[in-house]
């Protein structure tokens, strides 16, 4: 669920860059232990910072000189520096600062922060250090793109340590070890010391490792990039290697469209294999062409069929001509809870059963349709929900965040030494998830979910803030959003990234101010959400799939209906009251609609802010032109509507029983469907 944007302004702590060397003897209490506080060495001596901290003569709270950094709309401006404690022991960490949100914290203890400090303002907090500590990280830092924040007079107290560690030496030996069209894997020498290590693309962080070997997906094809590595522990991260030059591997059909989705924007229904949905399919099928992709869920309530339930899709949609596309909800148990896959993939028992499930329904998807392609939507919410609640205690670090992926080599699914070394964090379960589906079915076509949500919900920020500001705001969104992607991986040996629309079939909720409500959405929100899928699918490199889009439509529609479903010829309008007869925009939208409308609805739905030609409005008739090529210029290669949960958004027969023998919005989705895929569009 969507979470108020100030509740995502939780304490943050990023894996830090840089070192400082405090040897000598302990230190008495109630000496700062942090050195250069004040900043007084006119530089930032000490400190590790991002590219936007200076040090500047005014404002400053006191002595000559204080801290300025001003946060981008991807990076909270960091500052940071290592000190040596004692392990069992109390300290007391304050500052002084200025600005918008701004953070004062030590790394894995406690954190404070200000919403607005129009002057100076102390910030303090306290913590008791563990029972094998030698050292913390302090911080401070402000937040995406919330202008310049200053801190002057850095105070630690508390009883002094040893030596602070030193970060490792610079690694050797980095070498490329092979490439694929989308990815590059690289290897080196290990650095004494070292924790951990960090790979760069250019001059920005790829990934974070504990192995000395990682593969950088999400790549374009035939394009040449470059890598460097350090070496980290809890002192500070070593000097950059020398670079080394990688090329990815052109596409094997020459640039043409990948073997799992054709040269045209193409479509997906929900199916689950049955009696009376395969005989509506095969009434369906009588009157046009059937969508490109079915897709059914995996359910983490039920491991032990997912490979029966793998084998009776992948057969019973091959005999429609549909490309079966499996959704692997898993992590979640079958439970929609914020928390619930935070302790999962922390369960070294739970991820045994999960791995093996798993390698049987990709085992069964291969043995199924050998050699053909059979699609994975992976573990929807997950990366969502874990961004939303969790990912600012690591830093919006996946590789920080634990996750017991050790599980899948003692469970035999994967094999240590022969399988690459996937770590123990939510990048390294990504990775191995990805994996395995691929190693066991070689011709799986893969992509994880993320969702609008992630960090908040900035659809309709064009309503509050302008068009030009809302824009932006839906892109700065989008960009952490595909930063803390990007930290999990998701690009590893991925084919696509996928993105559902919470606010599926709104009209259950019979709101009469739909502008007031986040779920109900016009033309304008909805390029919003064109924008929003095109930023991330660009920033991690991947083609996007639109899964889990409503099937309602608009009341009202002046599309004429086709006899064999409504004798008058006319769609009768959904009531919003009746199971699966709910209004929504999507269809409309992509499909493009004339229907008219009166009062909050006629002013809400014939908005249209940032000058859409699309969308006209003559008296009490809207009309929308069909959106599909705004979709596929934003990199949307397939569009799979259906179901999700709850009978609200049907739409089209998901499963054997009631109200599942027909279309519950009367046929218009399917028709709208069969009328495009005669004459689809074609991809850019």
């Amino acid at each position: 669920m969507v979470r108020s944007a100030y509740a995502a302004f939780v304490a943050v702590v990023l894996l830090l860059a840089g070192s400082l060397c405090l040897a000598g003897p302990a230190r008495a209490d109630g000496a700062n232990l942090a050195a250069n506080p004040g900043f007084e060495t006119h530089d930032l001596t000490g400190w590790s910072c991002a590219p936007t901290a200076s040090v500047v003569t005014s404002p400053v709270h006191s002595g000559s000189y204080a801290l300025a950094a001003s946060p981008t709309g991807s990076d909270t401006a960091q500052c940071a520096q290592t000190v040596a404690v004692q392990p069992n022991a109390a300290y007391t960490l304050s500052a002084y600062v200025e600005g918008a949100y701004v953070y004062l914290g030590a790394d894995g203890y406690s954190s404070t922060w200000t919403p607005s400090a129009t002057s100076w303002q102390q910030l303090s907090t306290s913590f008791t250090t563990g029972a094998t500590t030698t050292s913390v990280t302090l911080y401070l830092h402000g937040w995406y793109a919330q202008g310049t924040y200053h801190a002057d007079d850095v105070s630690l107290t508390g009883p002094g340590g040893g030596t602070t560690p030193q970060p490792p030496a610079t690694p050797g030996g980095l070498a490329v070890t092979g490439t694929t069209s989308s990815s590059v894997t690289l290897s080196w020498n290990a650095s004494s010391g070292a924790t951990g290590y960090t790979v760069y693309q250019g001059s920005a962080k790829a990934a974070s490792v504990t192995a000395t070997t990682a593969t950088i997906g999400g790549l374009a094809a035939n394009t040449a990039y470059s890598f460097s590595v350090t070496a980290t522990n809890s002192a500070g991260e070593s000097a950059r290697s020398a670079a080394v030059g990688a090329t990815t591997q052109p596409t094997g059909s020459g640039g043409g469209p990948a073997a799992w989705h054709p040269s045209y924007l193409s479509i997906g229904t929900v199916y689950t294999p049955g009696s009376t949905v395969d005989s509506y399919f095969s009434t369906l099928k009588s009157h046009g062409p059937l969508p490109n992709y079915g897709y059914e869920y995996l359910i983490g309530g039920d491991f032990s069929n997912w490979a029966a339930t793998t084998t009776t899709m992948v057969n019973h949609s091959e005999q429609f001509g549909m490309t079966p596309v499996l959704v692997d909800y898993g992590m979640n148990g079958n439970v929609d809870g914020t928390s619930v896959d935070f302790t999962n993939m922390q369960n070294a028992s739970w991820l045994t059963t999960y791995f093996g499930a798993l390698k049987n329904a990709a085992s069964a998807a291969a043995s199924a349709a050998p050699g053909k392609p059979v699609g994975w939507v992976i573990e929807p919410d997950m990366l969502g929900y874990l961004q939303q609640n969790y990912a600012a205690s690591y830093g919006n670090d996946a590789s920080r965040m634990p996750a017991a992926t050790h599980a899948a080599y003692s469970a035999g699914v994967l094999a240590s030494g022969t399988d690459p070394a996937f770590g123990d964090n939510l990048r390294g379960l990504t990775e191995a998830i990805t994996y395995t589906i691929k190693k066991y079915d070689p011709a799986a076509f893969v992509g994880w979910q993320v969702n609008t949500w992630g960090v908040r919900d900035a659809l309709k920020d064009t309503d509050s803030m302008g068009w030009t500001a809302g824009r932006q705001s839906v892109v700065n969104n989008a960009t952490q959003v595909a930063d803390f992607a990007k930290s999990a991986d998701i690009g590893y040996h991925a084919d696509f990234v996928a993105f559902d629309q919470w606010g599926q079939d709104f009209g259950i909720l019979r709101d009469p101010n739909p502008a007031a409500d986040i779920r109900y959405l016009n033309a304008a929100h909805w390029s919003n959400y064109l924008l929003y899928v095109q930023t991330i699918r660009q920033s991690v490199g991947l083609p996007a799939v639109l899964w889990q889009i409503p099937v309602g439509h608009l009341n009202s529609t002046r599309t004429p209906s086709p006899t064999y479903w409504n004798a008058s010829g006319v769609f009768p309008d959904l009531d919003n009251v009746t199971a699966e007869q709910n209004e929504d925009s999507a269809s409309t939208f992509f499909y493009g609609d004339s229907f008219t409308s009166s009062g909050n609805n006629l002013s809400f739905y014939s908005s249209n802010p940032g000058g859409d030609p699309k969308v006209s409005v003559s008296g009490s008739t809207v009309t929308w032109g069909s959106h599909i090529p705004d979709a596929a210029a934003a990199g949307v290669v397939a569009i799979l509507f259906g179901a999700g949960t709850g009978t609200g958004t049907y739409g089209v027969p998901e499963m054997v029983g009631t109200n599942q023998t027909g279309p519950g919005d009367f046929g218009y989705w399917v028709t709208r469907t069969q009328s495009y895929l005669r004459s689809p569009a074609a991809l850019p």
